[in-house]
Protein backbone atom coordinates (compact mmCIF):
# COMPACT_ATOMS: atom_id res chain seq x y z
CA UNK A 1 0.00 0.00 0.00
CA UNK A 2 2.72 2.43 0.71
CA UNK A 3 4.82 1.64 -2.33
CA UNK A 4 1.29 2.27 -4.32
CA UNK A 5 1.13 6.03 -1.81
CA UNK A 6 4.58 6.45 -2.89
CA UNK A 7 3.98 5.86 -6.75
CA UNK A 8 1.29 8.24 -6.97
CA UNK A 9 2.92 10.47 -5.02
CA UNK A 10 5.68 10.54 -7.12
CA UNK A 11 3.19 10.56 -10.84
CA UNK A 12 1.34 13.92 -9.21
CA UNK A 13 4.33 15.76 -7.71
CA UNK A 14 5.82 19.52 -8.91
CA UNK A 15 8.58 18.01 -10.82
CA UNK A 16 6.42 15.32 -12.54
CA UNK A 17 4.39 17.98 -13.56
CA UNK A 18 6.85 20.31 -14.46
CA UNK A 19 7.61 17.08 -17.09
CA UNK A 20 4.56 16.69 -17.90
CA UNK A 21 4.03 20.42 -19.15
CA UNK A 22 7.10 20.35 -21.07
CA UNK A 23 6.51 17.18 -22.75
CA UNK A 24 2.78 18.47 -23.71
CA UNK A 25 4.60 21.78 -24.83
CA UNK A 26 7.00 19.84 -27.13
CA UNK A 27 4.26 17.55 -28.72
CA UNK A 28 2.14 20.83 -29.28
CA UNK A 29 5.23 22.60 -31.26
CA UNK A 30 5.86 19.46 -33.01
CA UNK A 31 1.91 19.04 -34.12
CA UNK A 32 1.46 22.83 -34.77
CA UNK A 33 4.57 23.53 -36.58
CA UNK A 34 6.91 20.74 -37.66
CA UNK A 35 4.81 17.96 -38.34
CA UNK A 36 1.22 17.98 -40.76
CA UNK A 37 -1.41 16.47 -39.30
CA UNK A 38 -3.67 14.21 -40.37
CA UNK A 39 -1.25 13.87 -44.06
CA UNK A 40 -0.62 10.56 -46.18
CA UNK A 41 1.81 8.36 -45.01
CA UNK A 42 3.50 8.98 -48.51
CA UNK A 43 3.80 12.54 -47.86
CA UNK A 44 5.29 11.94 -44.27
CA UNK A 45 8.28 9.92 -46.17
CA UNK A 46 8.79 12.34 -49.07
CA UNK A 47 9.09 15.03 -46.51
CA UNK A 48 11.13 13.18 -43.21
CA UNK A 49 12.31 9.28 -45.14
CA UNK A 50 10.39 6.48 -44.83
CA UNK A 51 12.13 5.64 -41.46
CA UNK A 52 11.02 8.80 -39.75
CA UNK A 53 7.77 8.40 -41.32
CA UNK A 54 6.95 5.13 -39.65
CA UNK A 55 7.71 6.69 -36.45
CA UNK A 56 5.56 9.41 -36.98
CA UNK A 57 2.78 6.85 -38.18
CA UNK A 58 3.34 4.49 -35.17
CA UNK A 59 3.48 6.94 -32.46
CA UNK A 60 0.21 9.11 -33.76
CA UNK A 61 2.43 12.08 -34.00
CA UNK A 62 0.19 12.29 -37.68
CA UNK A 63 -2.52 13.08 -35.27
CA UNK A 64 -0.63 13.97 -32.27
CA UNK A 65 -4.23 15.83 -30.45
CA UNK A 66 -6.16 13.22 -30.42
CA UNK A 67 -3.73 10.58 -29.50
CA UNK A 68 -4.10 9.21 -26.28
CA UNK A 69 -0.54 10.08 -24.58
CA UNK A 70 -1.11 13.28 -25.01
CA UNK A 71 -5.01 13.24 -23.78
CA UNK A 72 -3.11 11.31 -20.80
CA UNK A 73 -0.40 14.23 -20.10
CA UNK A 74 -3.57 16.65 -19.65
CA UNK A 75 -5.07 14.65 -17.31
CA UNK A 76 -2.21 14.25 -15.57
CA UNK A 77 -0.92 17.77 -15.55
CA UNK A 78 -4.49 18.29 -14.17
CA UNK A 79 -4.53 16.06 -11.41
CA UNK A 80 -0.85 16.86 -10.48
CA UNK A 81 -2.63 20.82 -9.94
CA UNK A 82 -5.39 19.22 -7.92
CA UNK A 83 -3.15 17.07 -5.57
CA UNK A 84 -0.75 19.79 -5.17
CA UNK A 85 -3.57 22.27 -4.28
CA UNK A 86 -5.13 19.94 -1.92
CA UNK A 87 -1.84 19.02 -0.61
CA UNK A 88 -0.12 23.10 -0.25
CA UNK A 89 -3.54 24.94 0.15
CA UNK A 90 -4.84 24.08 3.82
CA UNK A 91 -1.81 25.76 5.45
CA UNK A 92 -1.67 28.45 3.16
CA UNK A 93 -5.34 29.06 3.82
CA UNK A 94 -4.62 28.75 7.67
CA UNK A 95 -1.80 31.85 7.44
CA UNK A 96 -4.16 33.86 6.15
CA UNK A 97 -7.47 32.96 7.56
CA UNK A 98 -6.71 31.35 10.37
CA UNK A 99 -6.80 32.95 13.78
CA UNK A 100 -3.93 35.65 14.60
CA UNK A 101 -2.59 36.49 17.89
CA UNK A 102 -3.25 40.52 17.23
CA UNK A 103 -1.89 41.82 20.50
CA UNK A 104 2.11 42.49 20.36
CA UNK A 105 4.08 39.87 23.11
CA UNK A 106 7.20 39.44 24.15
CA UNK A 107 7.91 37.18 21.63
CA UNK A 108 7.05 40.07 18.87
CA UNK A 109 9.46 42.36 20.75
CA UNK A 110 12.40 39.62 19.71
CA UNK A 111 11.54 39.67 16.33
CA UNK A 112 14.09 40.62 13.81
CA UNK A 113 11.17 42.69 12.16
CA UNK A 114 10.47 45.06 15.46
CA UNK A 115 11.43 48.82 15.35
CA UNK A 116 11.39 51.12 18.17
CA UNK A 117 10.92 54.90 17.90
CA UNK A 118 10.56 57.30 20.56
CA UNK A 119 7.85 59.75 19.64
CA UNK A 120 7.74 63.52 21.32
CA UNK A 121 4.56 63.95 22.18
CA UNK A 122 1.77 62.08 25.03
CA UNK A 123 0.36 58.95 23.92
CA UNK A 124 -3.02 60.62 23.00
CA UNK A 125 -1.31 62.67 20.37
CA UNK A 126 0.61 59.82 19.18
CA UNK A 127 -1.60 57.69 19.36
CA UNK A 128 -3.70 59.47 16.30
CA UNK A 129 -0.24 60.41 14.49
CA UNK A 130 0.28 56.45 14.33
CA UNK A 131 -3.28 55.58 13.22
CA UNK A 132 -2.77 57.98 9.95
CA UNK A 133 0.53 56.62 9.37
CA UNK A 134 -0.83 52.99 9.23
CA UNK A 135 -3.93 54.54 6.79
CA UNK A 136 -1.22 56.12 4.56
CA UNK A 137 0.57 52.64 4.12
CA UNK A 138 -2.71 51.28 3.00
CA UNK A 139 -4.69 49.52 5.78
CA UNK A 140 -7.78 50.65 5.81
CA UNK A 141 -9.11 48.93 8.95
CA UNK A 142 -7.12 49.31 11.92
CA UNK A 143 -8.71 47.77 15.67
CA UNK A 144 -7.52 48.94 18.93
CA UNK A 145 -6.80 45.28 20.61
CA UNK A 146 -5.69 46.75 24.44
CA UNK A 147 -6.35 50.14 26.05
CA UNK A 148 -4.88 49.47 29.55
CA UNK A 149 -3.65 52.02 32.31
CA UNK A 150 -1.60 51.42 35.37
CA UNK A 151 -1.07 54.30 37.69
CA UNK A 152 0.56 56.98 35.34
CA UNK A 153 1.59 54.27 32.90
CA UNK A 154 -0.65 53.38 29.75
CA UNK A 155 -0.22 51.21 27.15
CA UNK A 156 -2.47 50.97 23.52
CA UNK A 157 -1.98 47.89 21.72
CA UNK A 158 -3.06 48.51 17.40
CA UNK A 159 -3.28 45.61 14.70
CA UNK A 160 -3.85 45.95 11.07
CA UNK A 161 -4.19 43.51 8.13
CA UNK A 162 -4.73 43.98 4.02
CA UNK A 163 -4.30 41.62 1.26
CA UNK A 164 -5.09 38.46 3.26
CA UNK A 165 -7.34 37.30 -0.15
CA UNK A 166 -3.51 37.60 -1.89
CA UNK A 167 -2.89 33.97 -0.19
CA UNK A 168 -5.89 32.94 -2.55
CA UNK A 169 -3.99 33.43 -5.35
CA UNK A 170 -2.24 30.55 -6.21
CA UNK A 171 -5.77 28.42 -5.44
CA UNK A 172 -7.22 30.72 -8.09
CA UNK A 173 -4.84 30.37 -10.33
CA UNK A 174 -4.61 26.07 -9.48
CA UNK A 175 -8.67 26.18 -10.14
CA UNK A 176 -8.40 28.28 -13.20
CA UNK A 177 -5.88 25.70 -15.02
CA UNK A 178 -7.96 22.59 -13.96
CA UNK A 179 -11.08 24.45 -16.14
CA UNK A 180 -8.79 25.26 -19.10
CA UNK A 181 -7.33 21.76 -18.80
CA UNK A 182 -11.25 20.13 -18.52
CA UNK A 183 -11.86 22.45 -21.35
CA UNK A 184 -9.45 21.43 -23.67
CA UNK A 185 -10.57 17.69 -23.05
CA UNK A 186 -13.92 18.35 -23.70
CA UNK A 187 -12.75 19.90 -27.17
CA UNK A 188 -10.47 17.21 -27.98
CA UNK A 189 -12.98 14.38 -27.24
CA UNK A 190 -16.21 15.77 -28.31
CA UNK A 191 -15.59 18.71 -30.25
CA UNK A 192 -16.13 18.73 -34.20
CA UNK A 193 -14.86 20.61 -36.81
CA UNK A 194 -15.14 20.97 -40.80
CA UNK A 195 -15.91 23.35 -43.82
CA UNK A 196 -18.71 23.67 -46.73
CA UNK A 197 -18.53 25.41 -49.49
CA UNK A 198 -22.17 26.56 -49.93
CA UNK A 199 -22.72 28.86 -53.58
CA UNK A 200 -24.37 32.33 -53.29
CA UNK A 201 -28.15 32.04 -52.71
CA UNK A 202 -27.50 28.58 -52.13
CA UNK A 203 -28.13 26.43 -48.17
CA UNK A 204 -26.78 23.91 -46.52
CA UNK A 205 -27.59 21.97 -43.23
CA UNK A 206 -24.46 19.68 -43.20
CA UNK A 207 -20.82 19.83 -43.69
CA UNK A 208 -17.60 17.73 -43.92
CA UNK A 209 -16.05 16.76 -40.98
CA UNK A 210 -11.93 17.38 -40.80
CA UNK A 211 -9.52 14.63 -41.12
CA UNK A 212 -8.42 14.13 -37.63
CA UNK A 213 -5.66 15.89 -37.13
CA UNK A 214 -5.60 17.99 -40.20
CA UNK A 215 -7.39 21.43 -42.19
CA UNK A 216 -8.35 18.79 -44.65
CA UNK A 217 -12.73 18.27 -44.81
CA UNK A 218 -12.67 14.21 -45.44
CA UNK A 219 -16.20 12.65 -46.62
CA UNK A 220 -17.93 12.30 -43.01
CA UNK A 221 -20.76 14.33 -43.02
CA UNK A 222 -22.03 16.11 -40.13
CA UNK A 223 -25.39 16.79 -39.64
CA UNK A 224 -26.43 20.13 -38.51
CA UNK A 225 -29.61 21.03 -36.51
CA UNK A 226 -29.95 24.05 -39.02
CA UNK A 227 -29.45 25.42 -42.38
CA UNK A 228 -26.94 28.04 -43.15
CA UNK A 229 -27.86 30.01 -46.22
CA UNK A 230 -25.30 32.58 -48.31
CA UNK A 231 -27.41 35.46 -49.17
CA UNK A 232 -24.49 37.16 -50.82
CA UNK A 233 -20.85 37.28 -50.49
CA UNK A 234 -18.54 39.85 -51.93
CA UNK A 235 -14.79 41.23 -51.99
CA UNK A 236 -13.46 44.21 -50.20
CA UNK A 237 -10.56 45.79 -52.01
CA UNK A 238 -7.39 48.07 -50.43
CA UNK A 239 -8.46 51.67 -51.16
CA UNK A 240 -4.43 52.95 -51.67
CA UNK A 241 -2.51 52.67 -54.88
CA UNK A 242 0.42 50.69 -53.39
CA UNK A 243 -2.34 47.47 -53.01
CA UNK A 244 -5.02 48.58 -55.56
CA UNK A 245 -6.94 45.72 -56.68
CA UNK A 246 -5.64 43.52 -53.69
CA UNK A 247 -7.73 42.18 -51.60
CA UNK A 248 -8.49 43.55 -48.14
CA UNK A 249 -11.46 40.54 -46.87
CA UNK A 250 -14.07 38.53 -48.10
CA UNK A 251 -17.75 38.45 -46.44
CA UNK A 252 -20.69 36.52 -46.60
CA UNK A 253 -24.14 37.80 -45.43
CA UNK A 254 -25.71 34.86 -44.23
CA UNK A 255 -28.80 33.51 -42.53
CA UNK A 256 -29.80 30.66 -40.42
CA UNK A 257 -32.56 28.74 -40.38
CA UNK A 258 -34.51 26.45 -38.09
CA UNK A 259 -37.35 24.58 -38.49
CA UNK A 260 -38.22 26.43 -41.09
CA UNK A 261 -37.98 29.99 -39.61
CA UNK A 262 -35.15 32.66 -39.88
CA UNK A 263 -33.13 32.96 -36.65
CA UNK A 264 -30.21 34.50 -37.37
CA UNK A 265 -29.00 37.18 -40.07
CA UNK A 266 -25.12 37.93 -39.57
CA UNK A 267 -22.06 38.81 -41.95
CA UNK A 268 -19.38 36.90 -41.29
CA UNK A 269 -15.66 37.53 -42.05
CA UNK A 270 -12.17 35.97 -41.34
CA UNK A 271 -11.99 37.84 -38.18
CA UNK A 272 -15.30 37.98 -37.46
CA UNK A 273 -17.42 34.63 -36.89
CA UNK A 274 -21.14 33.71 -36.60
CA UNK A 275 -22.54 32.08 -33.27
CA UNK A 276 -25.26 30.01 -33.15
CA UNK A 277 -26.66 27.16 -31.46
CA UNK A 278 -23.19 26.27 -29.55
CA UNK A 279 -21.93 26.41 -33.43
CA UNK A 280 -18.88 28.68 -34.73
CA UNK A 281 -18.77 29.87 -38.01
CA UNK A 282 -15.79 31.28 -39.96
CA UNK A 283 -15.48 32.68 -43.05
CA UNK A 284 -12.37 30.00 -44.73
CA UNK A 285 -12.00 30.40 -48.06
CA UNK A 286 -13.88 31.21 -51.08
CA UNK A 287 -13.96 30.69 -54.75
CA UNK A 288 -15.72 31.07 -58.08
CA UNK A 289 -18.47 28.70 -59.23
CA UNK A 290 -17.78 29.02 -62.81
CA UNK A 291 -21.17 30.60 -63.59
CA UNK A 292 -22.32 34.08 -64.13
CA UNK A 293 -24.08 35.66 -61.19
CA UNK A 294 -25.19 38.84 -63.23
CA UNK A 295 -25.01 40.46 -66.59
CA UNK A 296 -26.30 42.94 -68.52
CA UNK A 297 -27.05 41.88 -72.52
CA UNK A 298 -27.41 44.45 -74.66
CA UNK A 299 -30.08 43.79 -77.56
CA UNK A 300 -29.20 45.12 -81.17
CA UNK A 301 -31.67 45.03 -84.80
CA UNK A 302 -28.88 42.88 -86.59
CA UNK A 303 -30.88 44.02 -89.86
CA UNK A 304 -30.13 47.87 -89.14
CA UNK A 305 -26.69 47.12 -88.02
CA UNK A 306 -26.26 45.21 -91.48
CA UNK A 307 -27.50 47.93 -93.30
CA UNK A 308 -25.22 50.48 -91.46
CA UNK A 309 -22.34 48.39 -91.77
CA UNK A 310 -23.22 47.77 -95.45
CA UNK A 311 -23.50 51.26 -95.93
CA UNK A 312 -20.23 52.08 -94.25
CA UNK A 313 -18.48 49.45 -96.29
CA UNK A 314 -19.29 51.06 -99.35
CA UNK A 315 -18.69 54.38 -98.56
CA UNK A 316 -15.27 53.26 -97.52
CA UNK A 317 -15.07 51.67 -100.91
CA UNK A 318 -15.85 54.63 -102.77
CA UNK A 319 -13.84 57.20 -100.62
CA UNK A 320 -10.46 54.92 -101.86
CA UNK A 321 -11.85 55.16 -105.36
CA UNK A 322 -12.58 59.24 -104.90
CA UNK A 323 -10.49 61.53 -107.78
CA UNK A 324 -11.60 64.83 -106.62
CA UNK A 325 -11.27 66.83 -103.24
CA UNK A 326 -14.66 67.36 -103.41
CA UNK A 327 -16.20 64.15 -104.16
CA UNK A 328 -14.08 63.13 -100.93
CA UNK A 329 -14.88 66.12 -98.80
CA UNK A 330 -18.39 64.64 -99.29
CA UNK A 331 -18.12 60.89 -98.74
CA UNK A 332 -16.10 61.70 -95.65
CA UNK A 333 -18.98 63.86 -94.41
CA UNK A 334 -21.65 60.95 -95.04
CA UNK A 335 -18.87 58.42 -93.30
CA UNK A 336 -19.24 60.67 -90.14
CA UNK A 337 -22.68 60.71 -90.04
CA UNK A 338 -23.03 56.56 -90.36
CA UNK A 339 -20.20 56.70 -87.75
CA UNK A 340 -22.37 58.84 -85.33
CA UNK A 341 -25.35 55.99 -86.49
CA UNK A 342 -23.75 53.30 -85.39
CA UNK A 343 -22.60 55.01 -82.03
CA UNK A 344 -26.29 56.04 -81.74
CA UNK A 345 -27.57 52.54 -82.46
CA UNK A 346 -25.45 50.85 -79.99
CA UNK A 347 -25.54 53.40 -76.97
CA UNK A 348 -29.82 53.58 -77.23
CA UNK A 349 -30.08 49.60 -77.71
CA UNK A 350 -32.16 47.92 -75.16
CA UNK A 351 -30.38 46.35 -72.00
CA UNK A 352 -31.52 43.69 -70.20
CA UNK A 353 -30.34 41.75 -67.36
CA UNK A 354 -30.14 38.09 -66.61
CA UNK A 355 -29.51 36.56 -63.00
CA UNK A 356 -28.20 33.57 -62.27
CA UNK A 357 -31.23 31.03 -61.52
CA UNK A 358 -33.31 33.02 -63.61
CA UNK A 359 -35.04 30.44 -66.23
CA UNK A 360 -36.07 32.82 -68.88
CA UNK A 361 -34.04 35.83 -70.70
CA UNK A 362 -37.09 38.58 -71.37
CA UNK A 363 -36.64 40.19 -75.26
CA UNK A 364 -39.66 42.32 -76.84
CA UNK A 365 -42.16 40.54 -75.03
CA UNK A 366 -40.11 37.12 -76.18
CA UNK A 367 -39.66 34.63 -73.22
CA UNK A 368 -36.02 32.82 -74.39
CA UNK A 369 -35.17 29.99 -72.12
CA UNK A 370 -31.74 30.15 -70.04
CA UNK A 371 -30.13 25.98 -71.28
CA UNK A 372 -26.94 27.09 -70.12
CA UNK A 373 -24.00 29.62 -68.77
CA UNK A 374 -20.73 29.91 -67.92
CA UNK A 375 -18.01 31.90 -67.43
CA UNK A 376 -15.40 30.39 -69.64
CA UNK A 377 -16.30 28.09 -72.44
CA UNK A 378 -12.80 27.24 -73.95
CA UNK A 379 -11.58 26.31 -70.59
CA UNK A 380 -12.94 26.72 -67.26
CA UNK A 381 -10.05 26.19 -65.14
CA UNK A 382 -8.74 29.40 -66.38
CA UNK A 383 -11.72 31.61 -64.34
CA UNK A 384 -9.39 31.35 -61.21
CA UNK A 385 -6.93 33.21 -63.08
CA UNK A 386 -9.49 36.05 -63.87
CA UNK A 387 -9.55 34.67 -67.24
CA UNK A 388 -13.14 34.85 -68.95
CA UNK A 389 -15.22 34.38 -72.18
CA UNK A 390 -18.24 34.39 -70.89
CA UNK A 391 -21.24 32.35 -72.92
CA UNK A 392 -24.92 32.31 -72.48
CA UNK A 393 -26.87 29.71 -74.33
CA UNK A 394 -30.70 29.91 -75.05
CA UNK A 395 -33.15 28.60 -76.73
CA UNK A 396 -35.47 30.01 -79.41
CA UNK A 397 -38.14 28.97 -80.98
CA UNK A 398 -39.04 30.33 -85.21
CA UNK A 399 -41.91 28.82 -87.43
CA UNK A 400 -41.94 25.78 -85.46
CA UNK A 401 -38.48 25.22 -84.81
CA UNK A 402 -36.43 25.30 -81.83
CA UNK A 403 -32.78 26.31 -81.90
CA UNK A 404 -29.84 26.92 -79.41
CA UNK A 405 -28.65 30.57 -79.21
CA UNK A 406 -25.09 31.84 -77.86
CA UNK A 407 -25.18 34.86 -76.17
CA UNK A 408 -21.47 36.20 -76.09
CA UNK A 409 -19.47 38.83 -74.81
CA UNK A 410 -16.59 39.40 -77.52
CA UNK A 411 -17.89 40.66 -80.96
CA UNK A 412 -15.47 39.67 -83.44
CA UNK A 413 -16.70 35.77 -81.86
CA UNK A 414 -20.41 36.85 -81.07
CA UNK A 415 -21.37 38.34 -84.63
CA UNK A 416 -19.98 35.66 -86.74
CA UNK A 417 -21.99 32.75 -84.02
CA UNK A 418 -24.87 34.92 -83.73
CA UNK A 419 -25.56 35.21 -87.86
CA UNK A 420 -24.46 31.35 -88.15
CA UNK A 421 -27.09 30.28 -85.22
CA UNK A 422 -29.40 32.84 -85.13
CA UNK A 423 -30.04 35.22 -88.07
CA UNK A 424 -29.91 32.30 -90.23
CA UNK A 425 -33.35 30.50 -88.30
CA UNK A 426 -34.54 33.43 -88.61
CA UNK A 427 -33.97 35.32 -85.30
CA UNK A 428 -33.14 39.30 -85.74
CA UNK A 429 -31.98 40.34 -82.48
CA UNK A 430 -28.50 40.29 -81.90
CA UNK A 431 -27.85 39.72 -77.81
CA UNK A 432 -24.18 39.96 -76.79
CA UNK A 433 -23.32 40.37 -73.02
CA UNK A 434 -21.86 44.29 -72.20
CA UNK A 435 -21.30 43.33 -68.40
CA UNK A 436 -21.06 40.32 -65.88
CA UNK A 437 -19.93 39.48 -62.50
CA UNK A 438 -19.12 35.95 -61.68
CA UNK A 439 -20.56 33.89 -58.97
CA UNK A 440 -18.44 32.36 -56.53
CA UNK A 441 -19.44 30.31 -53.53
CA UNK A 442 -18.15 31.25 -49.67
CA UNK A 443 -15.97 28.40 -47.91
CA UNK A 444 -17.39 28.60 -44.17
CA UNK A 445 -15.73 26.54 -41.14
CA UNK A 446 -17.82 25.05 -38.61
CA UNK A 447 -17.02 24.30 -35.50
CA UNK A 448 -18.44 23.10 -32.41
CA UNK A 449 -16.18 22.92 -29.44
CA UNK A 450 -18.01 22.57 -25.83
CA UNK A 451 -14.93 23.16 -23.90
CA UNK A 452 -14.51 26.68 -25.20
CA UNK A 453 -16.67 28.19 -23.02
CA UNK A 454 -14.72 26.64 -20.02
CA UNK A 455 -11.69 27.81 -21.51
CA UNK A 456 -11.97 31.29 -21.77
CA UNK A 457 -13.41 30.88 -17.78
CA UNK A 458 -10.40 29.06 -16.73
CA UNK A 459 -7.95 31.55 -18.72
CA UNK A 460 -10.12 34.61 -16.66
CA UNK A 461 -9.81 32.60 -13.27
CA UNK A 462 -5.43 31.76 -14.07
CA UNK A 463 -5.78 36.08 -14.84
CA UNK A 464 -7.31 36.72 -11.74
CA UNK A 465 -5.08 34.49 -10.03
CA UNK A 466 -2.17 35.55 -11.40
CA UNK A 467 -3.09 39.41 -10.81
CA UNK A 468 -3.60 38.41 -7.23
CA UNK A 469 -0.70 36.36 -6.39
CA UNK A 470 1.64 39.37 -8.22
CA UNK A 471 -0.24 41.51 -7.48
CA UNK A 472 -1.53 42.13 -4.19
CA UNK A 473 0.49 41.00 -0.99
CA UNK A 474 -0.92 40.00 2.68
CA UNK A 475 0.50 42.45 5.09
CA UNK A 476 -0.29 42.73 9.15
CA UNK A 477 1.53 45.42 11.71
CA UNK A 478 1.50 45.21 15.22
CA UNK A 479 1.87 48.63 17.50
CA UNK A 480 2.45 48.59 20.51
CA UNK A 481 2.31 52.46 22.69
CA UNK A 482 3.49 52.96 25.92
CA UNK A 483 3.45 56.81 27.71
CA UNK A 484 7.23 57.12 29.18
CA UNK A 485 5.94 60.69 30.71
CA UNK A 486 3.45 63.30 29.47
CA UNK A 487 5.99 64.61 26.49
CA UNK A 488 6.95 61.61 24.87
CA UNK A 489 5.93 57.73 24.06
CA UNK A 490 7.89 54.98 22.92
CA UNK A 491 6.47 52.90 20.07
CA UNK A 492 7.06 49.16 19.27
CA UNK A 493 6.45 48.27 15.56
CA UNK A 494 6.66 44.48 14.56
CA UNK A 495 5.66 44.01 10.84
CA UNK A 496 4.78 40.71 8.37
CA UNK A 497 4.92 40.89 4.26
CA UNK A 498 4.01 37.66 2.57
CA UNK A 499 6.72 39.01 -0.08
CA UNK A 500 8.88 42.20 -0.30
CA UNK A 501 9.27 42.49 3.51
CA UNK A 502 12.77 44.16 3.21
CA UNK A 503 11.15 46.83 1.11
CA UNK A 504 8.20 46.78 3.21
CA UNK A 505 10.10 47.52 6.37
CA UNK A 506 12.42 50.01 5.25
CA UNK A 507 8.90 52.08 3.86
CA UNK A 508 7.49 51.18 7.73
CA UNK A 509 10.50 52.70 9.32
CA UNK A 510 11.19 55.51 7.13
CA UNK A 511 7.37 56.79 8.15
CA UNK A 512 8.17 57.08 11.46
CA UNK A 513 11.38 58.18 11.52
CA UNK A 514 9.62 60.87 9.05
CA UNK A 515 6.94 61.50 11.82
CA UNK A 516 9.82 61.93 15.01
CA UNK A 517 11.40 64.75 12.94
CA UNK A 518 8.26 66.26 11.97
CA UNK A 519 6.84 66.75 15.32
CA UNK A 520 10.29 67.14 16.67
CA UNK A 521 10.22 70.38 14.21
CA UNK A 522 6.94 71.50 15.30
CA UNK A 523 7.71 71.57 18.24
Amino acid sequence: MDKIKKLFLFLTGLKAGVFYLITLAILTVLGSTYIKQGDTYINYVKHFGEFWAKIIWKTWLNNVFHSWYYQLLIFLVAVSVIVATIDRFPKIFMQAYGKVHKKLNEKDLKSRNKFEFLIPASIEVAFNYVVQLIHSLGFKKIEKVEDKKEGNKREIYLFAEKGRFSRLGMLITHIGIIVFLVGAFMGAQYGIRGQIEIPEGESADFFFKFRPGSLQAGNEVVQLPFTIKVKEFWLDYYDSKKFKNSIKSFNSKIQIFQDGKLKKEAITQVNNPTDYGGYRIFQASYGKTGDIKYAKIIVIDYEKMLNLMKAINETDKALQNAKTDKEKEKLQKIMKDLEAKSVVLFSSAKRIEYFYGKPYIEVNGEKLKVINQTLNYKNPMLINQDIYDPVIVVQVERNGKKFNLPILANPDIAIPAFNQFGYKNGYKYLLMIEEFKPRYFSGLQITKMPGVNLIWLGTAIVVLGIILAFYTVHRRIWVKLESVDNNSTKVYVVVYSQKFLESFKATVKDKFEDLVNQIKRNG
